[in-house]
């Protein structure tokens, strides 16, 4: 199969991350580790399909009064609240009879 190369731009800092290698183009709302840090994506590129521009948002804002646009993050955040999961053992819970979250 063939891998995409992609390059990850952080919409909250402004800032470009790390390009990365994927066997299929993420959607709205899927989650990347990047250095230790989780992003989700929000806004899609796709216009160079050489090089394709994946924006993404960071799980944790340390600052929210520096987000320029919060409504767009929290729209953003909320895409990929939808794809969190919650479990305990092996069946899916509702949060407060949880142990484990599963970002899918």
């Amino acid at each position: 199969m063939k891998k995409t190369k992609i390059r990850l731009y952080d919409v909250v800092r402004k800032a470009e991350l790390s390009e990365i290698l994927v066997d299929d183009l993420p959607t709205d709302g899927d989650p990347f580790e990047i250095n230790g840090e989780i992003y989700f994506v929000c806004e899609r590129n796709l216009d160079d399909r050489s090089k394709p521009t994946i924006g993404v948002i960071p799980l944790i804002v340390r600052n929210p009064s520096s987000v320029s646009n919060i409504d767009h993050y929290l729209e953003c955040l909320s895409v990929a609240h939808r794809k969190v999961l919650f479990s305990k053992g092996q069946e899916i819970t509702d949060l407060p009879n949880s142990d484990t979250m599963v970002i899918t």
